[in-house]
């Protein structure tokens, strides 16, 4: 099938159903330039991911689905049976498919996923009470900063990501012979992390655990912390609405920080499939990326995108490193809590 009758077949369909589990209303406003282009109209949900999942595989047994594009986590995209449960792989039938990613959070997706939205941790602070040169970069240095600043650092361990990337990026530095690629770990092989856990231990006293991803960067802002770990996309979202002031800054220091990011698929009974097709290749077009990372600060998953636009330095940028495949990345955050904060 070439791919002016898939728009031809899409502009017949006329519509489609996007569940989508963030930003759903202030994405309205971009995906109106793809209806006012192609004339499809476009629904997105309102549902949180775990319900967007549930109603996902729920559809499954039905002949028709309500769901056209799917919005899904890397980590969590090989938790759905991705060939079962998807209409694929669609990479070969997408225009710029060549150019596009279909590997994140350390999931290939086989093609049957593709990447639309890039995000990366880091270290966030306040240029005004920070000087670019008093960062620390290594981990030795931060062992100082801790030291030296005590519960001046703060990170978060349940809801959102940024404090499990950051315990993930010391756990990786400070026990190089583990193999993390693989998302399976037993009871046995999570002992040989106990560097990590006596390194966190040792500095207790010295960093605070937050609430949340929300909550580490309003006590940032608020003065209570100096250095917190981040998303570069929450931060430009919260800037672009006047949420925090354009003082705060984010690096990645030499010893990493993961990124990640979401992947969009067509079920295999989504009822719109061209519609779906055509959506997906708008979205992950270069200009929809660009425009994406204007106003998001996602990380463009489009290789013929710029990626120095962000917060982020583009030389830092090297520095960023992939998440653990799951469970192997719940596992650790498990351990981190079981080891350091229950003993």
């Amino acid at each position: 099938m070439d791919w002016q009758h898939i728009v031809d077949e899409a502009k017949k369909e006329g519509k489609l159903t996007w569940y989508q589990w963030y930003y759903q209303d202030r994405l309205k406003e971009q995906v109106s330039l793809f209806e006012k282009q192609y004339g499809i109209a476009v629904t997105i949900s309102e549902g949180p991911l775990q319900g967007n999942i549930n109603k996902l595989m729920a559809d499954r047994g039905r002949e028709t689905g309500d769901i056209d594009v799917f919005s899904i986590g890397g980590g969590a995209f090989g938790t759905v049976s991705p060939q079962q449960t998807f209409f694929g792989p669609i990479n070969t039938l997408l225009p710029e498919g060549k150019t596009l990613n279909y590997t994140i959070e350390g999931t290939d997706s086989k093609g049957y996923g593709v990447a639309f939205w890039g995000n990366q941790t880091g270290l966030a602070y306040d240029s005004r009470r920070m000087k670019e040169s008093e960062l620390p970069r290594t981990l030795p240095q931060l062992t100082t900063f801790l030291q030296t600043h005590p519960q001046e650092f703060g990170f978060n361990v349940e809801n959102g990501g940024s404090g499990p990337a950051f315990i993930e990026s010391v756990t990786r530095t400070l026990v190089p012979g583990f193999d993390f690629t693989k998302g399976d770990a037993d009871v046995k092989s999570l002992t040989a992390l106990q560097p990590a856990w006596n390194w966190f231990k040792q500095l207790r006293p010295d960093y605070i655990i937050t609430a949340s991803n929300a909550d580490s960067v309003t006590r940032l802002v608020s003065g209570e912390f100096l250095l917190v770990p981040a998303w570069e996309d929450y931060l430009v979202g919260l800037e672009n609405h006047g949420e925090v002031p354009k003082t705060i800054r984010l690096y990645i220091p030499d010893f990493g920080m993961p990124g990640g990011g979401n992947m969009v698929a067509i079920p295999k009974n989504a009822p719109h499939k061209a519609a779906a097709l055509l959506f997906i290749h708008w979205l992950t077009l270069p200009t929809t990326q660009r425009l994406f990372q204007q106003v998001y600060g996602i990380t463009p998953q489009n290789k013929e995108v710029n990626r120095d636009a962000g917060l982020i330095n583009s030389k830092e940028r090297v520095h960023g490193t992939q998440f653990m495949p799951k469970p192997l990345g719940d596992e650790v955050r498990t351990e981190f809590s079981n080891q350091v904060l229950l003993k």
